[in-house]
């Protein structure tokens, strides 16, 4: 930290664990080595690898899909054996995927239907991504009813939203009751839209902090399905518009814990903007990205992607890294201070309190810094003087005020 600022330094490496020297910041135990290497042209050749039909089969399945979406009338019989034989196969998604975003609504819906029916995992990907540009509300929840069939708990709370609308409330409230009992979930008799939400809530916030359904009967898809798929969408190379980075981003938060060992790997690239966006989903899932903690900790010592992996490692709950982030509370890095102080008071380390205080008290220091670290003694227990200073700059203005609301919204939350 700065040496026109002694005491404040003295505190600081105090209460991180280091004896009072003066000058010399507080250590940490020895980090893992930094392993890269180029990755782009691995992601690239593996998005590639997806096994595809040849010209035939390509062909035989568009015609049993225009069966299967009703484009083609048949009688009863035949639309269920083209139906089955379309589902039973690998390739399914040739069809399925291009289908989700037919301009018609009708062949939308019914292409959401049928990924939820197929019971192919793999199909999660495509669904996520109709999830985030159908603008039908009707076509919204069969998409999400889909992905809750085929063991995606993101979809739960599209139902419950969809309560609020009167064209799609007893729809919803029809998939919600289905989805509930097929993970073992008792449903009052006659439920009430209040009852359903909150049982949908409690599903949401273990698909949350698990990364998992509790749906008994859930697959997951095959490494040799899923990751070319999400090669694809983390093959970003430098320059790349801001589109495809936001569609995997995206995508990748909300399939729980099925992304997190391809997210985790790619954290080895040499390219550094190849890394960057994978430990920010690992940070948005938090609790769910619990297993690749190891494959995070190295780059606490890589300077252009530390302070996310000190946020990473917070959010994610890994109190075992306390010993490594603690002394980043006196770093000479603005960024890393500030990230540490979040971090710290997210893991709830008491033994942090009087660092996280003394940050607080300088005025000298950064805003940002500031600002976390109240936010940091905030999480570790009611106080009063971290919390009016929050209040203060929300009143006054002098904060960014989308970040302070996101902090304080967190804190009201922990408090229910």
């Amino acid at each position: 930290m700065r040496i026109a600022r002694p005491l404040v330094f003295v505190l600081l490496a105090a209460a991180c664990g280091e004896p009072s020297t003066g000058s010399r910041p507080a250590t940490r135990p020895p980090l893992p080595p930094l392993r890269f290497r180029p990755m782009l042209a691995e992601l690239q050749q593996l998005a590639a690898s997806r096994a595809r039909p040849d010209e035939r089969t390509t062909k035989e399945l568009q015609e049993y899909a225009g069966i299967a979406l009703q484009r083609v009338e048949a009688d009863e019989r035949t639309a269920a054996v083209v139906q089955r034989a379309l589902l039973d196969s690998e390739f399914a998604w040739v069809a399925l995927e291009p289908a989700l975003a037919d301009e018609q609504i009708a062949i939308r819906r019914r292409a959401a239907w049928l990924c939820g029916i197929s019971r192919q995992p793999v199909l999660q990907v495509p669904l996520l991504l109709r999830l985030k540009y159908e603008l039908d509300p009707g076509t919204v929840i069969w998409v999400a009813d889909a992905l809750a069939k085929l063991g995606n708990d993101t979809g739960l709370m599209w139902l419950a939203a969809a309560f609020q609308r009167q064209e799609t409330a007893q729809e919803a409230g029809r998939m919600a009751i289905e989805a509930l009992r097929a993970r073992g979930v008792t449903v009052p008799p006659s439920p009430s839209w209040d009852d359903l939400r909150r049982l949908l809530e409690q599903q949401n916030a273990r698909w949350r902090a698990t990364g998992r359904t509790s749906l008994p009967d859930a697959t997951r898809p095959a490494e040799r399905d899923l990751d070319p798929l999400l090669a694809q969408h983390l093959q970003t190379p430098e320059g790349t518009q801001l589109r495809p980075v936001d569609d995997a981003r995206y995508v990748l938060t909300r399939l729980g814990a099925l992304g997190v060992p391809m997210l985790a790997k790619t954290l080895q690239a040499e390219e550094h903007y190849l890394r960057m966006m994978p430990l920010q989903v690992l940070a948005d899932l938090g609790p769910a990205a619990k297993d690749a903690v190891p494959a995070i900790v190295p780059l606490l010592g890589d300077p252009l992607t530390a302070s996310t992996a000190v946020r990473a490692l917070g959010e994610i709950g890994a109190k075992d890294q306390l010993p490594h982030l603690r002394p980043l509370l006196a770093d000479v890095d603005t960024e890393l201070r500030a990230m540490a102080a979040q971090a710290v008071g997210l893991l709830d380390d008491q033994d942090s309190q009087a660092a996280l205080a003394a940050l607080l008290a300088d005025d000298q220091e950064g805003m940002d810094v500031r600002v976390r670290a109240a936010f940091g003694l905030c999480c570790l227990g009611e106080n009063p003087r971290a919390m009016e200073f929050l209040q203060t700059r929300l009143d006054r203005g002098d904060y960014h005020q989308p970040t302070l609301t996101h902090l304080l919204e967190r804190l009201a939350a922990r408090d229910r």
